[in-house]
This record gives C-alpha cells, sequence and structure tokens, in this order.
C-alpha cells in the first residue's frame, strides 16, 4: 500500500509539474530556428517553465502587396532573448501586408511577447548579421559568436569557448594535421575534435563502445 501511495503522490506531481510548464509558441508568420542555442525542428515544443532568461531566433515572412503585385517577404534571423514563465508564452509580429509595412519592419522589427493571461514579457531583439548567400545555413555558430560579444540580446550562459581554447598546449610541437570539425552542437564538434586527436587505437575502442550504447 505504501509504495502505490508514493507511486501515485510522484504520478500527481509529474502531471501537476507538467501542467504547469510553460511553452513558447509564434504567430504564423514567425518561424522559429533556434532555441537556448539549438536548432529548432518542426513540431518541437519549447519549455519555459522558469525564470531564467531564454532565446529564441526567428525569422518572419509574409505576403505583400506592393502596388498591383505579390511579393514575398522574409527577414534576416532576427535573435530575442527573454525570461521564461509557468505560463505559456507566445511571440507575435504585425501582419505585413504593404510594402511600406515591410519597408519599415526591415528598419525597425516589432515583436509583442505575452503570457497566457495577457502580460507583457520583457524582450531584447537585435539582428542575427551573418556572411553568405544563406546566412541560416551556420546559424549555431554565428549565434554562439554573437553571444560571445557584447550585443543587444546577448545571452551569455549561451556562449561556448571558442574550439581554439579547449585545444591542449602543443609544446612547442606541430600540430597533428588539420582538424575539421562540423555538426549542429558543441559537443558533437567537440567529439569530432577529439576523435580525431587519439590515435588508432583508442578510436577503436571508442567506436566499438559506441556500438554497444
Amino acid at each position: 500500500m505504501k509504495l502505490a501511495k508514493i507511486a501515485f503522490t510522484l504520478s500527481a506531481l509529474f502531471i501537476s509539474a507538467t501542467a504547469l510548464a510553460g511553452t513558447v509558441s509564434s504567430s504564423s508568420n514567425i518561424n522559429f530556428l533556434a532555441f537556448d542555442g539549438q536548432k529548432v525542428k518542426k513540431s518541437t515544443k519549447l519549455e519555459v517553465n522558469d525564470s531564467n532568461q531564454h532565446q529564441v531566433v526567428v525569422e518572419v515572412s509574409s505576403i505583400y502587396h506592393s502596388g498591383s503585385d505579390s511579393s514575398f517577404f522574409e527577414s534576416q534571423p532576427i535573435v530575442i532573448t527573454f525570461a521564461g514563465s509557468n505560463e505559456d508564452i507566445k511571440i507575435t509580429t504585425p501582419d505585413l501586408r504593404t510594402d511600406s509595412n515591410v519597408a519599415e519592419f526591415k528598419k525597425s522589427p516589432k515583436f509583442s511577447v505575452k503570457t497566457a493571461s495577457g502580460k507583457d514579457v520583457e524582450y531584447k531583439h537585435d539582428y542575427l548579421k551573418a556572411e553568405g548567400f544563406m546566412p541560416n545555413a551556420n546559424i549555431i555558430e554565428n549565434l554562439s559568436n554573437y553571444n560571445s560579444g557584447n550585443n543587444v540580446a546577448s545571452l551569455k550562459t549561451l556562449a561556448v569557448t571558442p574550439m581554439a581554447a579547449m585545444m591542449p598546449a602543443s609544446n612547442g610541437k606541430a600540430a597533428k594535421g588539420k582538424v575539421m570539425v562540423q555538426g549542429e552542437n558543441i559537443a558533437e564538434q567537440q567529439l569530432q575534435y577529439w576523435f580525431q586527436q587519439a590515435d588508432k587505437e583508442t578510436q577503436k575502442r571508442f567506436l566499438d563502445w559506441a556500438k554497444k550504447q
């Protein structure tokens, strides 16, 4: 009986905690690209059930009228940093229906960040500048670099130490060849770096271990 009572209590606590978990959603013209330093996949649930600072990267898109023609607008990635809540939070931006709406938004993006009960949530936002034709391709690396600087919406807790700073001192010896790392997060990049630093036997032992996990 005691075990059953404990199990019931734990279940009740879990259900209660889940019910209180705040999530982040957006208006239909906003697409989430990243959340707290990680890429966001479609239908991913973004939880913010605490008072810590959180950060999303979004892009805003819209079909708008320019004279008698219709055009498509897609913004550069925009960083939004805000405090979490036990309530659900929704990020919205006005509909961009005319070329003047789009021009105004490009110059000064405006958002509304509110809880489910209608309370305004303080936030900071800034463009996530990136080089190249496809600015979203290296969004996590760009975001890491952004958070490492003193930018408007930087979140220092998500700033990552550059890979070079984690590499061991060479003691004057030449480096063990050029190391190429790539991945969607820093943990993946670190694994790749240290794997390439290891000798063949160590690499084999690691691969044997990984297959068993």
